[in-house]
């Protein structure tokens, strides 16, 4: 597989300067490794939609009431109908990078040593390790060639109960196998929001149903009751949450992942100095605000002027 050179030209400082960059042609060569990776190409979007679909119809296969099951059904198709649209685009073949595989699965492992030591919730581990993972790369502490995001994605892997996976084995294993998915798919759904977390959940539940085909039997957790006042609250928090992302990421500069995670560890570390009544009430706000977060890391060129449509992507 040759490799291809072009010119990148920027101009940070009114000094024109320009970069030769890689560029991963069109495959050639053998037709066994040319069909592989071209393959890949079309598989890694058709999984995850029906990974996706899976867990849609799971949902709506639930005992719910005919108005949720009809929602489920619209969020089902919209999803299924959003993600032909962002996988039409043009990629290039994915090619599988050993360092996004570590720095995904030790994303995991962070969030899980700070939930099991710290006493920290899901959210609040995952935020800082985000924010974390930020800093260290503005800081230059990081290799040039590790990528928050990766770290970021890794974070996700990481929030999963020991309830459903209870030893760091399959954990690993599930950081590793996100790992492999997010290296290889960097290069389709470019710029979509939420590709990080989908990543994740891919990973994970891989790994549960390899456990389960292994013998182990995770506990069926039921979903906690909340409130329906905060179940409003929590459509507002959504809808606040993904423009103030978009804002911090793509007007402010700070970058997805700076933008999800900041603002996301101020409002769920900042939980821990109301009283005790609150916090069990904020919980749920948290969670929400840090989900809406990942729709929002969106990039400019996928949003395409279409501000209006951020609160609604919240809503949604």
């Amino acid at each position: 597989m040759a490799q291809q050179t072009v010119d990148l030209h920027i101009n940070p400082t009114e000094d024109l300067r320009t970069f030769r960059i890689p560029v991963m042609p069109d495959v050639d060569g053998p037709p066994l490794p040319r069909f592989l990776l071209g393959g890949i190409k079309w598989l890694l979007p058709v999984g995850l939609r029906l990974l996706i679909g899976f867990f849609y119809v799971a949902a709506f296969f639930a005992h719910h009431k005919p108005f949720k099951a009809a929602v489920l059904v619209f969020l089902g198709l919209s999803v299924f109908a959003g993600l032909l649209e962002a996988a039409t685009v043009p990629a290039a073949v994915p090619v599988l990078l050993f360092d996004d595989v570590v720095h995904v699965t030790l994303g995991a492992l962070a969030v899980q040593l700070a939930i099991r030591t710290a006493g920290m919730t899901a959210v609040q581990a995952a935020a800082l390790v985000g924010v974390l993972a930020w800093f260290s790369g503005r800081l230059n502490w990081l290799s040039p060639r590790v990528r928050p995001a990766s770290l970021y994605c890794g974070a996700f892997v990481g929030m999963t109960s020991s309830h459903v996976l209870p030893g760091l084995g399959w954990l690993t294993l599930a950081g590793i196998l996100a790992g492999i998915l997010y290296s290889l798919a960097n290069h389709f759904c470019v710029g979509v929001g939420g590709k990080l977390g989908t990543v994740a959940f891919a990973g994970t539940a891989i790994t549960v149903a390899l456990a389960r085909l292994a013998g182990l039997n995770h506990q069926n957790l039921a979903g906690a009751s909340v409130d329906p006042g905060l179940q409003v609250a929590a459509l507002g928090v959504a809808i606040v949450s993904v423009p103030l992302t978009y804002w911090l990421s793509e007007h402010r500069k700070f970058g997805a992942v700076f933008a999800s995670a900041m603002p996301s560890a101020v409002l769920v570390f900042g939980v821990n100095l109301l009283s005790t009544s609150w916090q069990l009430k904020m919980i749920p706000l948290g969670a929400a605000w840090f989900g809406a977060s990942f729709a929002g890391m969106t990039s400019v060129e996928r949003l395409a002027g279409r501000h209006w449509t951020l609160p609604l992507i919240g809503l949604i």
